[in-house]
């Protein structure tokens, strides 16, 4: 098992890749005068970046756990372009799921209740932008982005044949592990 692959900390030359295939997209989008920003890009960019990692661990591992993966980065997107009143661009959106539904196996949605969510961010190592927001606030974004992981879950399942789990962390950390081992066992490489 490989654990700790996510968006982030990618290899310099995957990304450089990402980029490169991206230029189509960008440019057409600056064409239609419907200009990506750049954290946009970016996180456009480490899609594709991760995809291609991906791709070339599976041969050495039975399973790999992403965090922060390609259900979070295309929600990140949709939120990102919903927030200014735009869409992504529809044909990079439609071959990004499409790719990312040949090389997932399965999708373990890990949630937790409001309260705890909140708890989590406030208290948490790493600094998160919603920490010192309202419960209210917090529970904004959260649904925004349950709402967003449903859509793409439910088009990446539609793209491929994907196993879908949902896991509460609600509990001891002993209920959640054991929570995420059943998932696991029931995903295709996982049984």
């Amino acid at each position: 098992m490989h654990v700790g692959l996510s968006l982030w900390g990618l290899p310099r030359r995957r990304l450089v890749r990402g980029a490169v295939s991206l230029v189509p997209t960008i440019v057409g989008s600056a064409l239609r005068k419907r200009r990506l920003r750049w954290r946009e890009i970016t996180q456009m960019i480490r899609l594709e970046a991760l995809r291609r990692v991906l791709r070339r661990m599976k041969s050495r591992h039975r399973i790999i756990l992403l965090d922060e993966g390609p259900v979070f980065g295309i929600s990140w997107l949709d939120l990102a372009f919903a927030k200014r009143g735009a869409e992504p661009p529809t044909r990079w959106r439609r071959r990004v799921l499409e790719r990312w539904a040949r090389v997932l196996d399965s999708v373990i949605l890990v949630d937790a209740g409001d309260a705890l969510l909140a708890s989590r961010i406030r208290t948490r190592s790493k600094t998160h932008r919603m920490r010192k927001r309202s419960d209210r606030t917090i529970r904004h974004f959260a649904e925004g982005f349950r709402s967003a992981f449903e859509s793409v879950i439910d088009e990446l399942r539609t793209a491929g044949r994907i196993v879908v789990s949902e896991i509460h962390t609600d509990g001891t950390l002993a209920q959640a592990a054991a929570r995420l081992r059943t998932a696991l066992s029931r995903s295709r490489h996982g049984q």
